[in-house]
């Protein structure tokens, strides 16, 4: 499977044809679980008549950077396929494409067929947005302690400045990822005579901030009732939460929701071991039966492919709301802008509790 294969851009089928019985997918993740990718390997082999084993690394971003870096200086390389490896995807926003050319193959917006059906902004020549599609932001609240002291639901991150909302604990996690709660403060300040600073200052002020261990567990402190919301969070950690009906978390997407152009991104190694396998993995993925089988079949992950309808896969209330909001699409360049904006924030204390 690593010799000459079909001229691109390839297809899936003949991708499927050019790769052996039991080839290995060896997936690098920083996506804290690895139950999704071996979900995804089942949904592809059954739909293409493949049989890829799976061998999976999942933990978090600055994991899976570290042991792919360590490798490649080794010049060790295990992992064909690595996704959300955000200390190597910082450095790229930094220092631009030539950063990316030295880790992931490059023309992957032009070797795939799939180019036909993704929007420009989900398609970088050394990355792909391949899961986890539509929201990209939500405000994480409990909908029983809301109704118990009557207050409404949000529809826009200053309705919090609100009355009704004077005092609400809200859930801060101790480790603040500056893009993410950068676009949050910077495009809502902009709606205001406030800027940056006073904006999450004022709001600090207006609402009672608390600490929490981690993006999981604040979700898990709203979902189980111990705090009324957390400031913010992405769809993929709450859903869990917002889809068993044992809890009263929702996932409530504000007007408006910021997009991630690449909220599941997924590169090709440039010196994958099984580099034809990693295509097929990649095309397959975005083959329209396994995104839409990823409503039901794949643990964690939600369809990246907006052109088509899921009604027909009865998709969960809080996933049907996360593929059809109204967004603000961020691209990947982008997100360096409001990591700026975040990490000035927090060096002026704006986030200690």
């Amino acid at each position: 499977d690593d010799g000459e294969g079909p001229a691109a851009p390839w297809t899936t089928e003949e991708l499927a044809e050019h790769i052996d019985d039991g080839s290995t997918i060896t997936i690098y993740a920083g996506t804290g679980d690895s139950d999704q990718w071996y979900d995804l390997i089942e949904v592809i082999n059954d739909e293409f008549d493949t049989s890829l084993e799976g061998d999976v690394f999942a933990g978090n971003g600055g994991d899976v950077s570290q042991r792919f870096l360590q490798e490649k200086q080794a010049d060790n390389d295990q992992a064909d396929l690595v996704s959300n490896a955000s200390d190597i995807q910082d450095e790229i926003k930094i220092n631009g494409e030539e950063a990316a050319e030295q880790y992931f193959e490059w023309d992957m917006d032009q070797n795939f067929l799939f180019d036909d059906v993704l929007p420009d902004a989900e398609q970088q020549p050394f990355m792909v947005g391949a899961f986890n599609g539509g929201a990209g932001s939500c405000l994480p609240l409990n909908e029983d302690i809301f109704e118990e002291r009557g207050l409404d639901l949000p529809e826009s991150y200053n309705d919090l400045f609100d009355d009704q909302y004077e005092g609400l604990e809200t859930l801060i996690p101790g480790f603040i990822v500056p893009g993410e709660v950068g676009w949050v403060v910077d495009y809502h300040a902009e709606a205001t005579d406030m800027d940056n600073l006073e904006w999450i200052e004022t709001l600090a002020d207006h609402l009672e901030f608390v600490g929490a261990s981690s993006y999981t567990g604040a979700a898990r402190e709203v979902a189980q009732g111990n705090a009324p919301m957390m400031f913010f969070n992405w769809p993929w950690v709450v859903a869990p939460f917002a889809t068993d009906s044992q809890y009263g978390l929702r996932g409530q997407f504000v007007d408006p929701v910021k997009s991630e152009a690449m909220a599941g991104p997924l590169s090709i190694n440039t010196d994958a071991p099984r580099p034809w396998v990693a295509r097929f993995f990649v095309s397959a993925m975005l083959e329209e039966p396994v995104q839409r089988r990823m409503i039901k079949e794949v643990t964690d992950q939600v369809p990246v492919r907006l052109d088509l309808d899921y009604s027909a896969q009865d998709p969960h209330p809080y996933t049907e709301r996360r593929l059809n909001t109204e967004l603000v699409k961020i691209g990947f360049f982008d997100g360096a802008e409001y990591s700026e904006v975040g990490q000035t924030l927090k060096d002026n204390g704006a986030f200690e509790v």
